[in-house]
């Protein structure tokens, strides 16, 4: 009894203190003040589109344009997506990583489809899908926060499932997770029947086992109807969506070999990419929490602590010792510099592996896989 004590309290703990967060910008350029030094309130504002099926918790109209209004998680997903647009400002001092002095200002909510989607049809798209223990306005600010590190120049949206800040609501997430498969399966397929653009998805941790279950029904679909997003794959090799990046995915193996690999969902996007960290401590927590919650204790793709996920059709990127270990580490794809340029190098150019900052390896299967160079 008291080991299984033991094992509670640290797996709160490890999960408590952190959270699975969050184009040329839009708005004012920075300012020069009298002395020919920027501004130090000089900022940005970058638009952020979403989908959302979270209750809206405004309910008269002093609140109509707070984005606070949607930090509702926990309870039961709408049967419906909601479409909006959030406003979020961008200190230009601000460095690259982190989200340190960024803030949602404002919101449209409820913007009808055919406006919300003719935004967005002429530009490249950067999709992000946040993990568990994340707010709205978390969402909005990594969303926007990895757009304008990598400097991508498309338009930047997110789809916000009702995760809640509450960092032991592990089991109850992962609940709305399942509710959100088959709405975050409908919100890509219709964004991708209306632009011939390319469309790169980043899913972080709870996100990507929410984003490759929604995949599945998109692939599932498309086997019962050939038709189905015929002209896009028919102008893009057979292929719907460009970038897909797995950061720090919460699956475990097992999981990703029934569900996706013999389901070929890698045939679905240019290219998958894995991002892992050994230094991960709330992924091992998640592998304890989830004896209890799924009846399975293997290890998340994502913690390469005692091996790496190295599969066909997906580049596995690890950080090794290049990030300390720390007991706060699960946002290190959107914190760490190296990999933010690597993300960039992704989202901007398609580059491979072998003509990144990487360097390749391999592992004792004799299989290949990339560790950052810093």
């Amino acid at each position: 009894m008291n080991r299984i004590f033991s094992l509670t309290i640290t797996i709160i703990l490890a999960i408590s203190i952190i959270g699975c967060s969050n184009t040329p910008l839009e708005g004012k350029s920075a300012t020069l003040n009298k002395e020919g030094l920027i501004d130090k309130d000089s900022s940005y504002i970058k638009l952020v589109h979403y989908g959302t099926s979270r209750t809206d918790n405004c309910k008269n109209t002093s609140c109509n344009d707070d984005p606070s209004r949607l930090n509702s998680g926990n309870s039961n997903s709408e049967s419906h997506i909601t479409y909006g647009i959030v406003k979020v400002r961008i200190p230009y001092s601000k460095k690259i990583g982190g989200t340190s002095g960024m803030s949602p200002l404002s919101i449209q909510h409820n913007i009808p489809w055919n406006d919300f989607i003719s935004k967005l049809t002429n530009d490249d798209l950067l999709i992000f899908i946040h993990g568990f223990n994340t707010s709205f306005t978390n969402g909005a600010k990594r969303s926007a926060q990895l757009a304008h590190d990598t400097n991508f120049k498309g338009k930047v949206v997110f789809y916000s499932w009702p995760s809640s800040e509450n960092p032991v609501s592990y089991s109850t997430d992962k609940k709305r997770a399942q509710e959100n498969f088959g709405m975050l399966a409908d919100f890509l397929q219709n964004i991708s029947e209306k632009t011939n653009k390319n469309i790169h998805i980043i899913a972080h941790s709870m996100g990507t086992y929410l984003l490759m279950n929604s995949l599945s029904i998109i692939k599932n679909r498309i086997n019962q109807n050939d038709i189905l997003l015929s002209k896009r794959r028919k102008e893009n090799n057979g292929k719907i969506f460009s970038q897909i990046i797995l950061a720090a995915p919460d699956i475990n193996k097992d999981d990703y070999y029934k569900n996706f690999f013999a389901h070929e969902i890698s045939n679905i996007a240019d290219k998958f990419t894995l991002y892992s960290h050994k230094n991960d401590n709330v992924l091992k927590a998640s592998r304890i929490v989830n004896y209890f919650v799924e009846g399975s204790n293997q290890t998340r793709l994502g913690d390469s602590s005692a091996n790496f996920f190295v599969i066909e059709g997906m580049d596995t990127v690890d950080t090794r010792e290049e990030i300390p270990h720390q007991f706060f580490g699960h946002s290190f794809y959107a914190n760490y510099r190296a990999l933010i340029s690597d993300i960039y190098l992704l989202l901007n150019y398609g580059t491979a592996p072998d003509n990144r900052m990487l360097q390749k390896v391999t592992d004792n299967s004799g299989k290949s896989l990339w560790f950052i160079r810093d």
